[in-house]
């Protein structure tokens, strides 16, 4: 297999525009059997197996685990990628000639895990820059907003601020004081349009980086709640790390101000470049060094937000509506 599988369908001219009106579309069973399969069992593989870096963003709180770039070691989370139907999709919302990916992220809420995942924009945490980006969230259990399912704020991807990267584990190390502080969405839900909705596997949400989006801690008490994130670029996106942003602990050549490119954002279309292809090969992972890097550059960041003068307004009102009273 060469060229990654075409969807059941291509996205509609109704459906493109409601991504770009929006900053998020819900297509209905959009992924063939085969490939959510492969996708669960990969999240399986994954789950029994966190990578350092994926036990330390689930430290916080028992029954929530997360983990990124599990395809650099998961090979149906690879095959997906490379040979799935998604890069299409991410043509299609882009309207770029060339489609990388950036990186996955899991989520699982098991049943009754009270973590909200705080209301953020997702390029606020990284270390890229462009117009052309796209995320893609695939949930491997039915969900609705009390077992976790995502909410966004409408038309939120056009607002001009930036706001400052909340993660669900408050690392401090990439919260950039110069940006917005997130305003508390659930404290005034009059005063925005809320999107979300009830899904089952084979559903798929796609949404711009700066659209506005959280999601309760999960309150089913037999449910959990398992979702795969993929993140795709295309032609604009260019290189842009600084200590603020997510650190990228894999292989590339990237140069800042330049495109992505190397094996740790793999171009997918037009075609795979067989070096990167290649480096995949062999598992990699990153090194205890710069994992210890980025953990001293947390602490010290969080030891400096403890010594402000003014505290900075983290915390978010996430109790359900009907816990709230009168």
């Amino acid at each position: 297999m060469t060229y990654p599988t075409p969807p059941l369908r291509r996205l509609s001219e109704a459906e493109i525009r409601c991504y770009h009106e929006d900053g998020v579309l819900m297509v209905q069973q959009a992924i063939a059997p085969n490939w959510l399969a492969l996708i669960e069992s990969g999240v399986e593989h994954a789950r029994s197996a966190l990578s350092v870096q994926g036990r330390f963003m689930s430290r916080k709180t028992r029954g929530y685990q997360m983990d990124t770039f599990l395809w650099k070691r998961i090979d149906e989370l690879r095959d997906a990628i490379y040979y799935g139907p998604f890069a299409h999709w991410a043509q299609q919302l882009l309207g770029s000639e060339q489609v990388r990916f950036f990186y996955d992220q899991m989520f699982v809420k098991e049943p009754g895990t009270d973590a909200p995942t705080p209301w953020h924009q997702d390029l606020s945490f990284w270390p890229i820059r462009g117009e052309q980006i796209t995320s893609f969230w695939i949930p491997l259990d039915p969900v609705t907003r009390e077992s976790s399912g995502l909410l966004y704020v409408k038309g939120s991807h056009r607002w001009p601020q930036r706001f400052k990267a909340i993660s669900p584990d408050y690392v401090a190390a990439i919260i950039d004081e110069q940006m917005s502080d997130v305003p508390d969405i659930n404290a005034n839900p009059e005063l925005y349009e809320l999107l979300d909705w009830e899904m089952v596997p084979g559903d798929i949400l796609m949404f711009h980086p700066l659209t506005l989006h959280g999601s309760y801690g999960n309150r089913h008490r037999s449910r959990r709640r398992r979702a795969l994130a993929l993140r795709w670029t295309g032609d604009d996106v260019v290189w842009a790390p600084s200590a603020k942003r997510m650190p990228v602990h894999f292989r590339h050549d990237s140069l800042p101000g330049g495109a992505l490119r190397g094996a740790a954002f793999p171009r997918i279309l037009p075609a795979y470049d067989p070096l990167e292809r290649k480096a995949r090969e062999v598992p990699e992972r990153p090194s205890t060094t710069q994992l210890l890097c980025s953990g001293l550059n947390n602490a010290v960041a969080a030891a400096q937000l403890k010594l402000r003068p003014t505290p900075l307004r983290l915390e978010q009102t996430w109790t359900p509506p009907a816990d709230r009273g009168p």
